[in-house]
């Protein structure tokens, strides 16, 4: 089936396809079902909860064969692949039939480099021996773990499906088996009002179970996120969230903590032992350009400014359809979601990305793609911020301690590119 030409509306009739994009290495898969919605999630899925005909198996395997047929039509236009790095998300990878995601990763295995870092995100009660056997066989590699909290308290406030008993057994079961071990947890999830926290925090217990079983842990600042029911339940006054100081403090406990076990912070929210940092993630820190499939999947595909150039011309952010019956029933059909990311938007989120790591900005790597010498283009701002700043070789970055400076700086960045 040849691949539909990519039609971008302000250049009428242009295609692209005389002219070969950035090579694409990081491959994302969107699965936009979960067992039910969680308090604080504003993420695209559909909850398997009283939704007979979304969870029936008929509907999970059109929809693999739609990202099959998906993945085909885009790794055509765009010449993606082979991949260094495969990620699947979602809503929870992990609730589909187990027959159905074994075609899935079957079907892209090919597309895999030997050495490809391939996660696939799990819920503690969807994981069990079975589904890991199955894995077991295949080229996943790393699993990433939702765990959120292991607190009794704090559990119910964010509707969590399952048990904490869920989620320690699914990670003693996850520590006999030899892939890499990632999990989330969430700082900041808000008390009742009437509740006044005293003693160790919850997250420091819930740390000094997993830093000996895992290599790698996110931890993500709880954000209320407009329509979640924890939004509505902070507005309402029944929950408290924590101010500005008081998550700084328990960020401050964290690092010291997680560095005393081995851990680094390595980017905002990622701690990880030596040698097991997430690539997928990089990639996107990295502004690397990657493939998004599946309903409401995000692709970023960067062409040069000329043929064989080095230079960075166009941007295309391409996200598919959250329709998913719409998406089941035309995989080939072009998105009508195309963004055209301009040089200095562009450039900013080079910026943006790049400073949330502790490996910083490749200047070397900024000037052969926007053809500008970083240090003259925002010199006012690397001047003011300079003892906050590290320079090591073409990299530069802000010192390990001062991610909490980092929105500031990157204001004044925004401000001296405008």
């Amino acid at each position: 089936m040849k691949p539909m030409a990519l039609q971008i509306p302000e250049h009428e009739g242009r295609t692209f396809l005389n002219i070969d994009p950035f090579e694409i290495n990081s491959l994302y898969v969107h699965i936009p079902f979960c067992a039910d919605r969680c308090s604080y999630c504003d993420f695209f899925s559909v909850p398997f909860a009283n939704n007979s005909h979304i969870s029936s198996l008929e509907y999970e395997i059109s929809y693999v064969q739609a990202i099959l047929i998906n993945f085909q039509n885009w790794s055509e236009l765009f010449r993606a692949g082979p991949f260094s790095t495969i990620y699947l998300g979602g809503g929870t990878p992990s609730v589909l039939d187990r027959q159905v995601l074994k075609k899935l990763v079957d079907s892209l295995e090919p597309y895999a480099y030997r050495d490809c870092e391939w996660t696939i995100e799990a819920n503690p009660e969807s994981l069990d021996k079975t589904l890991l056997d199955m894995l077991a066989r295949t080229k996943v590699n790393r699993i990433s773990l939702g765990i959120q909290t292991l607190s009794e308290e704090e559990w119910p406030i964010l509707r969590r499906v399952g048990s904490i008993d869920d989620a320690i057994q699914a990670i003693e079961v996850l520590c006999e088996y030899p892939f890499e071990i990632s999990v989330d947890l969430l700082l900041g999830i808000p008390h009742k009002f009437s509740e006044r926290r005293e003693g160790k925090s919850s997250i420091l217990q819930s740390l000094e179970y997993l830093v000996s079983r895992v290599s790698h842990i996110s931890i993500y600042d709880l954000t209320l996120e407009k329509g979640t029911l924890i939004e509505s339940q902070v507005s309402s006054g029944e929950f408290v969230m924590l101010d500005a100081d008081e998550l700084a403090e328990e960020r401050a406990k964290i690092d010291t903590y997680l560095e005393g076990q081995g851990f680094h912070r390595y980017e905002v929210s990622n701690y990880a032992r030596l040698g097991h940092e997430c690539r997928h993630n990089a990639a996107y820190w990295n502004m690397e350009p990657y493939l998004g499939l599946g309903s409401g999947g995000v692709s970023t595909i960067q062409y040069p400014a000329y043929n064989k150039s080095q230079e960075l011309g166009t941007i295309f952010r391409i996200t598919e359809t959250k329709d998913i019956n719409a998406y089941i029933q035309s995989p080939m059909e072009i998105p009508k979601d195309i963004e055209i990311i301009d040089r200095k938007t562009a450039l900013f989120e080079f910026l943006m990305m790049g400073f949330r790591t502790l490996r910083g900005i490749d200047k070397k790597r900024i000037s052969s793609l926007f053809r500008i010498n970083l240090e003259e283009f925002i010199p006012l701002t690397l001047k003011r911020w300079n003892s906050e700043i590290v320079r090591s070789g073409d990299l530069i970055a802000l010192k390990p301690k001062n991610f909490d400076i980092l929105n500031r700086f990157l204001v004044e960045c925004l401000e001296e590119l405008d």
